[in-house]
């Protein structure tokens, strides 16, 4: 029985494909159909996703387990060699680093760390004229730019000076066919 069904899918399929070649789109009820075909292939989109998210979720809980567990491993031997290298600092002072076969164990000493507040740093800088150690960053406001030029064929223009907005470019695109298929 599968054989038969699957050669029906293929005829099937094959019929359709030679359709989609020769058919025309010349009436309201050809259009309509199209648009059907267009809304069952978007809920078949729709099903696919939901399927895919699904299995996603369970991939990424299962990655996550996983991840947890060796992460438990990874952080269980890691302290075991952290004991080991601090007792062997205790015994040696000078004590810094061991390569083994598998890696190296070692301590590496770090830099202090500064905690900013960035308002009072800029306002001792201010008082104490250091503003070269203040950066200050500029950048034009598109959205005040639309409102106050017009556009005036490939030219951002001043509509007050009539002069022509230097760094602007106007790229006039095409009107955009869209399809909208009824949900329902």
């Amino acid at each position: 029985m599968n054989e038969l069904q699957s050669s029906l899918n293929q005829y099937l399929e094959e019929q359709e494909q030679t359709e989609r070649e020769t058919f025309v789109v010349d009436t309201d009820e050809k259009a309509n159909w199209a648009l059907r075909k267009i809304k069952q292939a978007q809920q078949k989109q729709e099903e696919a996703s939901a399927l895919a998210a699904d299995e996603q979720e369970k991939i990424e809980a299962w990655y996550q387990s996983e991840k947890e567990k060796a992460q438990r491993d990874i952080d269980y031997f890691q302290g075991l060699l952290a004991y080991y290298a601090i007792k062997k600092r205790e015994e040696d002072p000078k004590f810094k680093s061991q390569k083994l076969p598998n890696g190296r164990i070692k301590f590496v000493k770090k830099q202090p760390k500064l905690n900013y507040d960035d308002k009072a740093i800029v306002e001792y800088l201010k008082n104490n004229e250091r503003t070269d150690l203040i950066r200050v960053k500029e950048e034009p406001s598109i959205s005040d730019i639309k409102k106050e030029f017009v556009i005036n064929e490939d030219k951002l223009i001043d509509p007050d000076t009539g002069e022509v907005i230097d760094g602007v470019t106007v790229e006039h695109l095409e009107d955009e066919f869209k399809v909208e298929v009824n949900k329902k």
